[in-house]
């Protein structure tokens, strides 16, 4: 089967990208066509495929592993690019698994799309996990966030990896890593659900700010610094939203045997 592709990044976590205008595929297949195409050597490699039905519009995240995911800021900022591009509109309203969230795309900068990441819920406040304590978020899907001073000893590759998988969290969690520089400004590593560590995590951005807005040592809008770049999350009431570049790879046709 050929199936005609486009791969976008937003601050390193990348995504294969499938429309529905140019595939017919059927939906119980994209699990396993996602645990291939997501492989590095293999396939194509990536930290998620996102099927993308441009009519209505609706966005369907998995990982990289074949899991499906809730909710994923950073590749709907990449659907909102795309959708740009084939459509010339700039602003969207597109179904997730977590309900009906609005993009804009910046007219004078395409590259630059502010999305509504919606309203984070604190789960647990001071959960201790093996000697971790931290806040467990919901931004649609669930995020274990740990205040640290430092980040060089690379914890979301050791500890995100343990606590991930944790028998707490039912249904798995990402966790997140955060130094706090000021109340505008911090720096977060992230292990994701399904992926591994990824060089950017949107809605991990957005339980970040939450966490530490939750504990005063936040401020309304907050620059997060991941390893593949920077956004800005922004309260505007009862809502967050989650402003980044995102960045065109390839487009091309994937060859799967099935």
């Amino acid at each position: 089967m050929n199936i005609p592709f486009v791969k976008m990044h937003a601050q390193g976590n990348d995504f294969i990208i499938l429309e529905s205008s140019k595939t017919a595929i059927e939906e119980k297949l994209l699990p396993e066509l996602a645990n291939f195409a997501c492989t590095s050597h293999f396939g194509l490699g990536a930290d998620g495929l996102v099927w993308l039905d441009v009519s209505e519009p609706r966005m369907v995240i998995f990982n990289a592993d074949g899991s499906r995911a809730e909710m994923c800021g950073s590749a709907l900022r990449c659907c909102c690019a795309l959708l740009t591009e084939r459509s010339g509109k700039y602003e969207f309203r597109i179904s997730t698994d977590n309900g009906q969230l609005s993009g804009i795309v910046d007219r004078s900068a395409p590259d630059q799309v502010t999305i509504e990441i919606g309203n984070p819920i604190l789960l647990e406040s001071g959960l201790q996990i093996d000697n971790h304590k931290g806040e467990f978020i919901s931004v649609g899907n669930p995020h274990f966030v740990i205040f640290r001073d430092e980040l060089s000893d690379h914890p979301e590759l050791t500890l995100g990896k343990e606590l991930s998988s944790h028998t707490h969290f039912a249904e798995g969690t990402n966790v997140e890593f955060v130094k706090i520089v000021t109340e505008n400004e911090i720096i977060m590593t992230v292990w994701e659900r399904g992926a591994g560590a990824t060089l950017a995590c949107g809605t991990g951005a957005a339980a970040a700010v939450f966490a530490g807005q939750q504990l005063h040592k936040l401020a309304s809008e907050v620059i997060v610094h991941v390893p593949g770049g920077s956004v800005m999350i922004s309260k505007q009431g009862t809502q967050y939203m989650l402003s980044g570049t995102v960045t065109f790879v390839a487009e091309g046709v994937l060859r799967w045997k099935i």
